[in-house]
């Protein structure tokens, strides 16, 4: 009997498990991908969209290999009955990965009047107001201290040098992300762009105003980067799920109990340590696509799953394209040395085009499970000078 597989999601993680599982299974299964549009999104160049840069599409159906594309949006996870119901109708699948990913978090009174990097047309309205932050002489407002809101202020201030840009965080730019030395560089990148950081908790956002620690801050429009959430459509399911709505799974990423449900990416994580803190990023989401493709691989062949171990690379940001920070960790998670300027920026560049080559490569593929076991110590990066000035 042919298994029939239903990769929910055609993010990074749902199209690198849809197609390495197809390459895996041949004619043992059918895995079919089911996203709401047929083109992939290079999630981490949208903040280059929003400075108006251009920015290859990709269509899904050539990255799929031997898996098959349905455009369908996906609206539900029946449990009870085993289905997915789509707005294009219910499916009954024998296995489900779940890679349904995440959205900007939206916890701020006022929220729905503030814009958000969640895909392409997202970003080109970012452009626009920050067009026309310059045309009312007002600044424009990104709320955040983490590298998506550091990577959107930076580009954005390159490309339009008479954008005034006010960066609204609770703490210190890059904490928790970044280690102290590359958070001071961010400090003086972001300084030496004119970029204002206001610090403290944002009260409440309107169309025309951000209220920060009670002061209110007349601006263009606000753009909305502080942190995200799974997609809601596990916890509507009633399946166990983080305070971040992420859908619990064990050890092989599957949910417990649920033999037919796994999953991989920003929507879900282990119920327990599997190395360094799984947090939602390509170099988490990468890994686990590969390991639930294998896993179901083995299930389908009567073989037994692994499980599921990451080791930390470090993290990379941006700021504009000829300046960058890369924040080297050990396996564990904990912050190493920094490597800063255009070698970090020519890093960079390097990770975002290795991340999309490796959705068709198992060769590179490869590389995303070394790290996912032995994290940074797999490649021989080291900073042995101190940081440049930006």
């Amino acid at each position: 009997m042919t298994a029939q597989i239903a990769v929910l999601g055609g993010g990074y993680a749902g199209v690198l498990a849809a197609r390495r599982l197809a390459a895996r299974i041949g004619s043992r299964g059918q895995v079919t991908l089911w996203s709401a549009s047929d083109q992939f999104v290079e999630r981490i160049r949208l903040h280059q969209l929003a400075a108006e840069q251009p920015v290859r599409t990709l269509g899904l159906p050539r990255l799929l290999g031997a898996a098959t594309l349905r455009v369908a949006r996906v609206i539900a996870i029946d449990v009870a009955a085993r289905a997915v119901i789509t707005d294009g109708g219910v499916v009954r699948p024998d296995l489900v990965v779940n890679a349904l990913g995440s959205a900007t978090a939206r916890t701020i009174v006022g929220a729905e009047h503030a814009l958000a990097l969640d895909g392409p047309g997202a970003a080109q309205a970012v452009a626009a107001a920050a067009r026309r932050a310059m045309a009312i002489g007002r600044p424009l407002a990104i709320v955040g201290g983490g590298l998506t809101a550091i990577e959107l202020a930076t580009e954005l201030a390159d490309r339009h040098r008479d954008l005034r840009i006010a960066l609204v965080c609770r703490g210190a730019v890059g904490d928790g992300a970044l280690g102290p030395a590359a958070m001071a560089y961010v400090e003086r990148a972001l300084a030496a762009r004119g970029i204002a950081v206001h610090r403290g908790v944002v009260d409440a956002i309107t169309p025309e105003a951000i209220t920060i620690a009670g002061a209110p801050l007349a601006v263009a429009a606000t753009v909305l980067c502080a942190g995200f959430v799974a997609s809601p459509l596990a916890a509507a399911a009633g399946l166990a799920c983080d305070r971040a709505g992420r859908m619990i799974v064990d050890e092989q990423l599957a949910v417990p109990g649920q033999a037919w449900l796994w999953g991989a990416g920003d929507a879900v994580v282990p119920d327990r340590p599997v190395g360094a803190p799984i947090h939602m990023a390509c170099k988490t989401a990468m890994p686990m696509a590969a390991q639930v493709a294998d896993n179901l691989a083995a299930v389908i062949a009567g073989a037994a799953p692994a499980r599921f171990r990451f080791g930390d690379s470090g993290v990379c940001v941006s700021l504009g394209r000829r300046d960058g920070v890369i924040q080297r960790r050990d396996p564990a998670g904990a912050n190493r040395g920094a490597i800063a300027g255009r070698r970090g920026a020519w890093i960079k560049e390097g990770v975002c085009g290795f991340t999309v080559a490796a959705l068709r490569r198992p060769i590179l593929q490869a590389v995303f499970r070394l790290y996912a076991r032995r994290g940074a110590a797999a490649l021989p990066l080291t900073a042995r000078r101190a940081l440049p000035s930006p």
